[in-house]
């Protein structure tokens, strides 16, 4: 889904909820009927079987030496007694069989039942796929889990290009060549609740014209210096709109090449984003994206009335990704948050999910090696990037999501070497919950000292 019009109180957010949909986009083979309780057959009718399991650790995230179990809670709402078995099967994540095992299990008519699944240590590091399951008398079901063993030790088999620096450094003075012809026109029809909106323009990179929308508070005295917060847009073309935040923050919602009111040039379709230029490093979409998030820092650091000390940039999806991304290269950025960033190790992806089996389709219809394809995409990986992360950043990830999975994600994580916080949700795919948003406005309120 893509932001519309998200006003957010400042002032009043310790004491509120604030809903923050940002980024979380459709992408392809993505299923948005998600079941998050972890009770399957939970729900109003007394009826209704109820079957969940809890880790021993509540990100199911574990290191050697840790006890590994689940907890499984079973509910009989039938006046018949249930017989069987509840197991667990542990497999590779290419569905190599790991480890097996069941207890059986007995309980009475409108009962319930709770019973522990012990999984053995594994010494290989990384994510493993968990099936628990019951079979009983008129019951059967299965919830599919991973968990990580030792995730921190977690190496991509997949190098960094030689010259990965360079060709980034490249291309921020080929973009410092291009004069930005910053242009902001106000939008009055757009105010609301003493929020001005302006049209933000520049040139970027091949001297294309992007836009973007910044909103600032009515009321700012003449001589503040607003923190600027910049939200980066999801996959998919639809961008990003105004965000209303009251208070002493501005915010630019940048549409970088291909997104949003950026659309007039470069046009993919959805599917088309992925491939737009991959055949050309130089000419991949992705270059001139990054490129569209360093000349928006540059917009930021023209304006008197934006703090160019106090720089936040956030997104999810392809926007954690550009938010990562953008992050590492440039150093004026102070604060990062990306949740569920894509695009990490792609050469470690799954040949028949979503990004992988689109590159794979481009390579068979365009008679290109995928190896070509991909040796481009090197310089655009996610996890190459890492290295230069240094500002405080904030970073969801779920670890049943297969566009990101969650292997990919630490092989980015373990290259970090600055600070950064990290949320893991175990039952959640390509989506976090509200209450990270929350979080992070909280967090960069007391960074910048907004109350």
């Amino acid at each position: 889904m893509q932001i519309n019009r998200v006003i957010i109180n400042i002032k009043m957010l310790r004491g509120i909820l604030v809903v923050l949909l940002i980024g979380s986009l459709t992408l392809p083979a993505f299923s948005n009927i998600l079941q998050t309780d972890e009770e399957h057959g939970a729900g109003e009718d007394e009826k209704e079987f109820l079957f969940s399991v809890v880790p021993s650790k509540k990100d199911a995230i574990f290191k050697t030496g840790d006890k590994i179990s689940y907890k499984v809670k079973v509910h009989n709402p039938f006046d018949v007694v249930q017989e069987g078995t509840v197991s667990f099967l542990l497999t590779s994540l290419d569905n190599k069989e790991v480890a097996q095992n069941s207890v059986k299990v007995k309980f009475d008519k409108r009962s319930s039942g709770e019973y522990s699944l012990s999984v053995p240590q594994q010494k290989e590091p990384g994510f493993y796929k968990i099936s628990i399951m019951i079979n009983v008398t008129e019951y059967d079901d299965t919830l599919r889990k991973v968990i990580g063993i030792n995730p921190q030790q977690i190496v991509s088999k997949n190098p960094k290009p030689a010259d990965f620096d360079k060709f980034w450094a490249d291309a921020a003075t080929e973009l410092s060549a291009v004069k930005p012809g910053f242009k902001m026109t106000e939008q009055p029809v757009m105010e609301q609740n003493g929020i001005k909106v302006y049209l933000v323009e520049m040139q970027s990179l091949n001297n294309l014209t992007i836009r973007g929308w910044l909103t600032m508070p009515k009321n700012r005295k003449e001589k503040d210096k607003l923190p600027v917060w910049v939200v980066m847009p999801g996959y998919g073309g639809t961008g990003v709109k105004p965000i209303y935040a009251q208070g002493g923050l501005a915010v630019l919602s940048l549409n970088v090449r291909g997104q949003g009111n950026s659309r007039d040039v470069i046009h993919p379709t959805y599917d088309g984003y992925l491939t737009e230029g991959i055949e050309y490093r130089d000419k991949y979409i992705l270059r001139g994206a990054l490129m569209d998030g360093m000349r928006g820092i540059d917009f930021v650091m023209s304006r008197p009335e934006l703090d160019p000390k106090n720089i936040t940039v956030s997104g999810a999806s392809l926007g954690g990704y550009f938010s990562i991304a953008l992050a590492s290269l440039d150093k004026r950025v102070k604060l990062c948050s990306s949740n569920n960033p894509v695009f990490s190790d792609w050469r470690a992806l799954n040949s028949s999910e979503w990004p992988m089996s689109g590159l794979i389709k481009y390579s068979k219809a365009r008679f290109v090696p995928l190896n070509k394809l991909l040796d481009n995409l090197d310089y655009f990986d996610l996890k190459n990037f890492t290295n230069g992360l240094e500002c405080k950043a904030l970073i969801g990830i779920g670890l049943l999501d297969h566009l990101a999975p969650a292997y990919n994600q630490y092989a980015m994580l373990n290259n970090i070497p600055g600070p950064y916080k990290l949320f893991v949700y175990p039952d959640l795919t390509h989506e976090v919950p509200q209450s990270i948003y929350e979080y992070f406005i909280k967090w960069m309120m007391d960074e910048y000292g907004i109350f």
